[in-house]
């Protein structure tokens, strides 16, 4: 009876590789679902079995594979699977060391104290569970539940549990917290590094959006998004509340397993207190941004560039470092709103099913206009990085991965001060 099941569940897992390949294009050899408890009889749908509905309501994340393990009662009313991931990582840092083991970041370089250029870390922070739940699966009105719980909201080697994802999906329309939609997370190539090029997606967000696919290859998607501003001021009484979501949108074409390309954009109203004409004011924000992934033989290529004014948040590197607004030096008590861009391309390739190397490398740009007189001097912001990362992952099986990566990164900010920092990972990650 395990032997039959299984053959089942092979058919199925084959059957739906063309889906899974579109959705996760960053992993080198598939996962699959090995075991099911409680209906038998699931296995042997072609179109809504475990496998391709539980798939189909996790992120777009090469963080998060395909499930191993599901939960269906007898009914098929009710779908579960737990994931869980240990990511235990050792790094070695030297030039001006980076306190951080999760992420390598570097907006956050300062310089090294003499005799601490170097440094050696060791944690388990990027661990994380996950819980995906799907009811009335065969139902036009499906419900999606997913959450996902980690383990890196503390400060150095702290364990305090964050929250990744926690949404629901039905009808199209997705309502929690999670990524943004301007984010395209399959734009990333696989890296140990959780952060990856600075100039790739920002901070999760409360949102409600929507998304479906108007043909097989053209997919669509809008949203509102909690606004959220961070920007220096002249004086603690420019800040206000904000009052309009965030609007981003976008539109994307697929080539069955051969890639996508997107093009998306972003909308927001930036509201601040002049206390000099004590007046409330606002400016637009707005971004695009392009992405790109695709299959050429053994390799698979990323791509993204994007650029706009008053959405530093929406670019990672800058996300929390009062860039979305900055003082305005015509106009005294008056913000503006900088311009950024950025860019990122990388390259896997799989030298077998279970053996890949990626390579990528990253640049983020801000222009902001000097002005005196910010809480935040005007010398101390960011003016560019590089980011640079090559890796070599084993994938031992389809639980576990070993994988060693080098990373490089360069800060230099308005003041002209360069700040730079090498780091190595040595990483073992066991995940289903």
């Amino acid at each position: 009876m395990r032997l039959k099941i299984l053959s089942v569940c092979a058919a199925a897992i084959f059957a739906s590789m063309t889906i899974n390949a579109q959705r996760h294009p960053t992993t080198a050899a598939e996962s699959q679902l090995q075991f099911v408890v409680g209906n038998e009889q699931a296995l042997n749908d072609t179109v809504d079995n475990p496998y391709n509905v539980l798939i189909d309501n996790i992120p777009s994340d090469p963080e998060y594979t395909a499930p191993h393990f599901a939960i269906i009662d007898q009914d098929q009313k009710f779908y579960l699977s737990i994931g869980a991931a240990v990511k235990a990582v050792a790094l070695y840092d030297w030039g001006n060391p980076y306190e951080n083991p999760s992420d390598f970041k570097p907006s956050d370089f300062t310089l090294a104290q003499p005799g601490n250029e170097q440094l050696l870390q060791m944690s388990i922070k990027s661990s994380s569970v996950n819980f995906n739940i799907v009811g009335m699966p065969k139902n036009k009105y499906r419900i999606g539940i997913f959450i996902a719980l980690a383990f890196n909201g503390g400060v150095g080697n702290d364990y305090y549990v964050k929250c990744d994802h926690a949404y629901l999906k039905v009808l199209g329309l997705t309502f929690g917290y999670t990524s943004s939609l301007y984010d395209d997370k399959t734009a990333d190539a696989y890296l140990i590094d959780g952060n990856g090029a600075g100039a790739s997606g920002g901070h999760s967000n409360m949102t409600l959006n929507w998304q479906r696919h108007i043909t097989p290859q053209l997919k669509l998607g809008v949203g509102l998004e909690l606004p959220k501003v961070s920007y220096t001021t002249t004086t603690p009484m420019n800040n206000t509340y904000q009052r309009i979501p965030a609007i981003p949108a976008y539109i994307q074409y697929a080539w069955n397993e051969v890639g996508h390309i997107r093009l998306s954009g972003i909308f927001r109203q930036l509201r601040y207190y002049d206390d000099i004409s004590s007046r409330y004011r606002s400016l637009p924000g707005y971004g695009i941004k392009l992405t790109a992934n695709a299959k050429m033989g053994n390799a698979v290529g990323y791509f993204m560039a994007q650029t706009g004014k008053g959405i530093a948040n929406y670019l990672k590197d800058n996300d929390g470092f009062n860039l979305d607004l900055t003082p305005s030096p015509e106009n005294n008590g008056r913000l503006k709103r900088p311009g950024s861009w950025g860019m990122l391309s990388a390259l896997q390739y799989n030298f077998t099913p279970k053996m890949f190397s990626t390579v990528m490398y990253g640049y983020l740009r801000n222009y902001v206009t000097p002005y005196e007189g910010g809480i935040i001097e005007y010398g101390s912001h960011m003016k560019y990085e590089h980011y640079c990362a090559a890796n070599f992952i084993w994938r031992a099986s389809s639980f576990v991965d070993i994988g060693i990566e080098y990373n490089h990164g360069i800060k230099y900010d308005f003041a002209h001060n360069s700040i730079s920092n090498n780091r190595i990972s040595a990483m073992f990650r066991v995940g289903f």
